[in-house]
C-alpha cells in the first residue's frame, strides 16, 4: 500500500474485494494499539465468513500471529497492514511493516477438501 493510500484510510478499517475465484480482505493496522488482537479478530472473522473449517482457521491464526510478531521484531517497526487472500484452495497471508527495510512477510496455508 502506498503512503498516500495509507494516509487516506482510517486505522482499524477493513477493506475487502472479490475477484472471480479469489477473495481478499485487508486490515489497516496503522495506529492500532493492539495489532496482534486486531489481526486475530479480523483473521478469524474473515475466514469464518469465507466458510473455512475450524481446524484450518486455527492453523491460519497461528501463522498470522507469527507474521505480525515477526514484523514487529525484525526491524523495530510495527505491522501496518494484513492481507488475507483465498484463491485456488489456498489462503495467502501477507503482513506489511513499517520497519527500516519496508519488507513484506508472507505465509501460505493449503486448504484441503
Amino acid at each position: 500500500m502506498s503512503k498516500s493510500n495509507a494516509a487516506a484510510r482510517p486505522a482499524g478499517r477493513t477493506y475487502t474485494s472479490c475477484v472471480t475465484g479469489s477473495r481478499t480482505s485487508r486490515l489497516d493496522l496503522t495506529g492500532t494499539v493492539r495489532p496482534a488482537a486486531a489481526v486475530h479478530r479480523h483473521t478469524r472473522d474473515t475466514l469464518l465468513r469465507w466458510g473455512l473449517a475450524s481446524d484450518l482457521i486455527d492453523e491460519v491464526l497461528l501463522i498470522a500471529s507469527e507474521l505480525v510478531a515477526g514484523a514487529v521484531g525484525d526491524g523495530g517497526g510495527a505491522a501496518r497492514e494484513i492481507r488475507l487472500t483465498l484463491r485456488d484452495g489456498h489462503v495467502s497471508i501477507a503482513v506489511d511493516d513499517t520497519g527500516p527495510f519496508q519488507r513484506s512477510f508472507a505465509g501460505r496455508s493449503a486448504i484441503s477438501d
